[in-house]
């Protein structure tokens, strides 16, 4: 495992994009397993800066889990934003060679999913909620992806309690979506905690351990040091975006 932050020389900068991702092309979805690769990528929200991720050549095969310590907070939603397609780039962003502004957004989001500290919650059942991403799941289905993303709720339990929308309940409803749906690649943001939460760090760690199998891109607010996060066990690789 390597657990050190690392960057890679990128090659000329491209000119940045101008507008958020619209009339996309749909080129044919690759096959899995899917490889995701990440490099000399530049984006910005609309009417916002340039923003850029520095040097990162991301090659991310099936299975890789990969750490990247963001500076702001506002450069790892960007970059979320672009992979799940609601925002345009320069640069290279490709699954399986292809580039992910040439795929249908639908397409895209059938591959790489948000687990997001924020998730909407509709107001019904942790049930509903999770079967949004598979409506034809049974029952059995729905506790299973309950189960294994930690929820240890009822499954009729209703959004409005407290403890599904607090700490990591909420992420933990959109994790078993995710799984649900059986997304190969998903991004799992986390919420800002400091050094030494032993305890957001555990219910990180279950998050990771969740998703075996399936590429992650763990994107952390917080600057860490690599040998005292010792959420970075769980992954191969660190990289600064």
């Amino acid at each position: 495992m390597d657990a050190s932050p690392r960057s890679r020389r990128a090659r000329r900068a491209p000119a940045a994009p101008d507008t958020p991702a619209a009339g996309r092309r749909s080129a044919p979805l690759p096959p899995p397993p899917y490889e995701l690769r990440l490099a000399d990528l530049r984006t910005r929200w609309p009417g916002g800066e340039v923003i850029g991720f520095g040097d990162a050549d991301l090659l991310l095969p099936q299975g890789r889990r990969v750490a990247l310590l963001g500076r702001s907070r506002v450069g790892a939603s960007a970059l979320a934003a672009v992979l799940l397609g609601f925002l345009d780039y320069q640069g290279i962003a490709t699954l399986n060679d292809v580039q992910l502004r040439d795929l249908a957004d639908e397409d895209v989001r059938g591959v790489i999913g948000l687990c997001a500290h924020d998730a909407h919650l509709f107001d019904t059942t942790i049930a509903e909620n999770v079967r949004v991403a598979r409506p034809d799941a049974t029952d059995e289905d729905v506790a299973r992806a309950l189960r294994d993303a930690g929820v240890d709720l009822p499954p009729d339990s209703r959004v409005d309690d407290q403890s599904v929308v607090v700490g990591a309940g909420r992420r933990r409803v959109a994790l078993a979506r995710a799984l649900l749906a059986d997304l190969p690649i998903l991004i799992l943001d986390e919420p800002d905690t400091g050094p030494g939460d032993d305890g957001a760090d555990a219910a990180l760690a279950e998050l990771i351990a969740a998703a075996d199998g399936r590429t992650l891109l763990l994107i952390m607010h917080r600057a860490v040091l690599p040998g005292a996060a010792p959420i970075l066990r769980h992954v191969d690789e660190v990289l600064e975006i």
